[in-house]
């Protein structure tokens, strides 16, 4: 097929910008044409096109008519969906908050699909569809390219934390500090992003991160403390990995306050040998062939039920979303539904917690059944040992009422 990926920009290692490079040029190596348009282009631009991928910032530039249009970021798809009138859409939901990651109104957007359990919460509220009508497409990480680490030491020596931005970066300083851990600090709350954090990865122990970043230090071996500026999830384990990589590792998990004490109880959480079974986990359920192959089958569902294009009610569904955008400029990133999605994430998060109290109470009532058939298994011991003892004690009874009776009669 024809694929045209769209994103807000291709000049940094964002989330956003990552997925698209990863799904163009996965997309191109499995024989697809792939071109990506992006308003803002910088050297991540660069590197997709050395891959072999057309990447533009004018859409008339591009050679060809696209089959389908794979889109992130609302405004980016609209503008290339009103450029080829006759192309049908998919959207991708990548943020529970920011007003361009909401579900566009448009006839031609065929799927809408989100990248966690909060995304899918947005595009439900905001669009009035089912659960079960938004796909869930989870992110995944190239384990070609994250490759495993050695094995972790008993105990973390360096520590890596990964920031976008920087409301935890104190108490996450002053947690390794007590720790004795040698901390390094990347992302863009840095100002340092890296290009080869594939290779840097399996220099650290103990990595810091939410969402892709966290998903790729997992793939990788490393133990992972999710957290960032909006909150404190924890140490991820083989016990909460299924349910957090729903939530992406990001908001609707980030329910914690962030204080050095906090951090410094995940650090002594540390445990080589489940980080190596979440590694495992992570590359078993997450790689990007998986994905791609998922999205391939997406694609295909949606170029094989045409359906004809109405340009009138095209234009006009077009033009509202242009009205829209334009109200958004002096609104910032905040969406006239804030309140109610902030309400669907603490509902979210009451309901992990439910669930993960559920989890502990079936935990201890595990223990005290195991300790109970411990005690059960000691019983029957005691009592074959009684039972051993009794024919002695019943000779010896014996004996002892003769003895009384002999003695008896001598008086």
């Amino acid at each position: 097929m024809r694929v045209l990926t769209t994103n807000c920009a291709l000049s940094g290692r964002s989330g956003t910008e990552v997925v698209t490079i990863d799904l163009a040029s996965g997309l191109r190596h499995r024989g697809h044409e792939v071109a990506v348009f992006a308003p803002l282009l910088g050297r991540s631009a660069v590197n997709l096109r050395g891959r072999g991928v057309t990447v533009t910032d004018r859409l008339e530039d591009l050679p060809w008519t696209p089959d389908i249009i794979h889109g992130n970021h609302n405004h980016v798809l609209a503008a290339a969906m009103a450029h080829f009138p006759a192309s049908p859409g998919l959207f991708v939901c990548h943020s529970a908050s920011y007003w361009f990651d909401g579900p566009p109104s448009l006839p031609r957007v065929r799927m809408l699909c989100a990248v966690d359990e909060a995304c899918r919460a947005r595009v439900v509220a905001e669009t009035g569809r089912l659960a079960g009508e938004v796909v869930l497409l989870l992110n995944a990480v190239d384990t070609a390219l994250f490759t495993p680490r050695d094995p972790l030491p008993a105990r973390p020596a360096r520590a890596l934390l990964l920031a976008k931005n920087t409301a935890h970066v104190a108490a996450v300083r002053d947690a390794a500090g007590q720790a004795g851990l040698a901390l390094d600090e990347v992302g863009t709350a840095f100002g340092r992003e890296i290009e080869d954090l594939h290779v840097q990865l399996k220099r650290y122990d103990l990595v810091f991160a939410s969402a892709r970043m966290a998903l790729e230090a997992m793939a990788v071996g490393c133990a992972v403390i999710v957290v960032d500026g909006r909150g404190l999830a924890g140490l991820a384990t083989a016990a909460t990995l299924d349910t957090w990589r729903e939530r992406n590792f990001g908001v609707s998990v980030l329910t914690r306050p962030i204080t050095a004490e906090a951090i410094a109880t995940e650090i002594e959480r540390y445990d080589a040998a489940d980080a190596a079974v979440v590694s495992r986990r992570i590359r078993d359920v997450a790689p990007l062939s998986a994905y791609l192959d998922r999205v391939e089958a997406l694609h295909r569902d949606i170029v094989a039920s045409p359906c004809e294009a109405d340009c009138a009610a095209d234009l006009r569904a077009t033009g509202l979303f242009m009205a829209q955008w334009l109200r958004r400029l002096g609104e910032g990133t905040i969406p006239e539904n804030f309140d109610r999605l902030q309400e669907a994430n603490r509902f979210a998060a009451e309901h992990r917690a439910l669930v993960d109290k559920n989890e502990s109470l079936r935990r201890t009532c595990d223990d005290a059944l195991a300790r109970a058939k411990a005690m059960e298994l000691e019983i029957e011991g005691l009592a074959s040992e009684l039972t051993l003892l009794r024919s002695p004690l019943d000779a010896l009874r014996y004996h002892a009422a003769a003895w009384r009776e002999r003695r008896f009669r001598r008086k």
